[in-house]
């Protein structure tokens, strides 16, 4: 790690030990930066979600999107997709309903990851996110406004859909659409947007199929076993 990047990873930790949550000025960092930062700051050897949201405080629902899909997005212990699937969903709908800021439930808030865990996911997710922001720029403006957000929310309840199935396969391409997605919003990027606004259908569609797959397969087990 360059000298440049230490001393933007210790300023993000420094202003977030200090007050509980993520300092103002990390809003304008890459997401990356601030990731890592959030990451970086855990204490002892498991993080809740619920520590994982108030280090981010009262900002945008695009660094909690990103979080909690990058697991999915790289080789992940078994089980992680149900532990982080369930806040994409419920962020989803509250975007879709117009909410400003992030909210779950205590329950889901005091489930926990291990950090050595969730720092080697980040460990992996950081350079793709960093080739990826590379790329962005403030393009076609007009995609983000309030009826863009209530799309995104929609798209991230999807993609929580079926990253909750337990399907094989079904959980990587939509997670990494959501990851491009979340990105662009925070960059007013509309070329990446529309991006991965198309990977996701593309993932989406290969979760309906294999849905559509298994329920004929089901049918057809019942039909010759009890003739229904």
């Amino acid at each position: 790690m360059d000298a440049e990047n230490k001393q933007t990873f210790q300023t993000a930790r420094d202003g977030m030990r200090g007050n509980g949550t993520a300092p103002e000025a990390a809003e304008h960092r890459s997401v990356s930066a601030v990731l890592r930062a959030v990451i970086d700051r855990a204490q002892g050897e498991t993080i809740t979600i619920g520590e994982i949201i108030d280090a981010f405080g009262e900002r945008a629902f695009g660094f909690v999107l990103i979080l909690f899909s990058l697991p999915n997005c790289v080789p992940a212990p078994p089980g992680i997709a149900g532990v982080v699937g369930t806040p994409v969903l419920i962020f989803g709908i509250q975007m879709m309903l117009g909410h400003r800021h992030p909210w779950l439930p205590g329950f889901v808030k005091r489930r926990s990851v291990t950090v050595s865990k969730f720092r080697r996911l980040i460990d992996v997710a950081e350079p793709k996110l960093r080739w990826v922001e590379s790329y962005c720029k403030p393009r076609v403006p007009q995609l983000f406004n309030v009826v863009g957000d209530r799309m995104v929310g929609l798209f991230a309840v999807l993609v929580a859909l079926s990253v909750l199935i337990p399907f094989p396969g079904t959980n990587f391409p939509p997670s990494i659409a959501l990851v491009v997605v979340s990105i662009a919003v925070m960059e007013e990027d509309g070329y990446l947007l529309s991006l991965g606004y198309l990977i996701g259908l593309a993932g989406l569609a290969y979760t309906a199929t294999v849905l559509g797959a298994s329920y004929h397969l089901i049918r057809a087990g019942l039909a010759s076993w009890f003739g229904i």
